[in-house]
């Protein structure tokens, strides 16, 4: 397998996302450059320089039917959600679309190559109360499921023992389920708030106004303009607070990905 150079992978999800953005438009999906990607487009009008992966947001309606169908022509690139098969590999709340000719390093338990993460926004309770209490239980389901994607490591500070022992025991299904049976019990055409899963974190910085999801422009990224929420500064401020303020070199993390060229 040849190598690829972590200078080129940015230009290969682009090429990914430029063809979600084909299909989404020929098929009038919504989706928003979303997380680093909607800030890099922002503040740097492309790929936050130290960052190494593109997330979109779509409301669920969207996101069904995206995964339902999604086609490229070619070939080259395949959306995978719930997937379990000795060619592909993803089992979580979200989907990927990666790329077929291309793998990463070091996964033991998801196998799929470099790609773009789209995550489905659904209807939240209007009480902050309650929805405090649904994003506590979300992004406790997400975590276990991020436990399961890698290695069992029972010395490592961010997988304690009992719980890392506990999601292998219980297997991504569990989680899955108990995750989308709580992410549906509340219709986004019918609700006030709505938003996604937060992978990282509790809390309702995840929580909006159903209308940010509605209205869209384009945003230049990389010399080309993808679907943006109208409203980005609100969901950039919610998320990050003074976005255009750099972070420490010390906070600048990516995903450091290894990936290689197969066929």
């Amino acid at each position: 397998m040849q190598r690829i150079p972590d200078k080129e992978i940015h230009g290969y999800i682009l090429d990914i996302l430029k063809d979600i953005d084909r299909f989404c438009t020929e098929e009038g999906l919504r989706y928003s450059m979303a997380y680093g990607t909607l800030l890099g487009a922002v503040r740097h009008k492309g790929f936050i320089p130290w960052d190494d992966d593109i997330d979109l947001m779509m409301p669920r309606e969207d996101f069904e039917r995206f995964v339902r169908t999604y086609n490229d022509p070619a070939g080259r690139y395949r959306c995978i959600f719930h997937v379990n098969t000795p060619e592909e590999r993803f089992e979580h709340i979200f989907a990927k679309v990666h790329d077929t000719r291309t793998v990463i390093a070091g996964q033991e338990r998801c196998k799929f190559g470099l790609f773009v993460d789209i995550f489905p926004v659904d209807g939240k309770p209007d009480d902050p109360k309650a929805q405090a209490r649904m994003e506590r239980k979300l992004t406790h389901y997400a975590h276990r499921l991020t436990m399961l994607e890698s290695r069992f490591r029972p010395f490592n500070f961010h997988q304690p023992l009992l719980a890392s022992l506990a999601a292998r025991i219980m297997g991504p299904r569990h989680y899955i389920n108990a995750a989308e049976m709580l992410m549906l019990s509340h219709d986004f055409s019918t609700c006030q708030k709505a938003g996604a899963v937060s992978m990282t974190r509790n809390g309702t910085r995840e929580v909006f106004d159903r209308s940010l999801f509605e209205n869209y422009t384009t945003l230049e990224f990389e010399g080309c303009r993808f679907k943006a929420f109208a409203d980005w500064e609100t969901f950039l401020t919610q998320q990050y607070g003074d976005y255009m303020q750099l972070p420490p070199v010390n906070q600048r993390r990516n995903h450091a990905i290894e990936a290689y060229l197969v066929r």
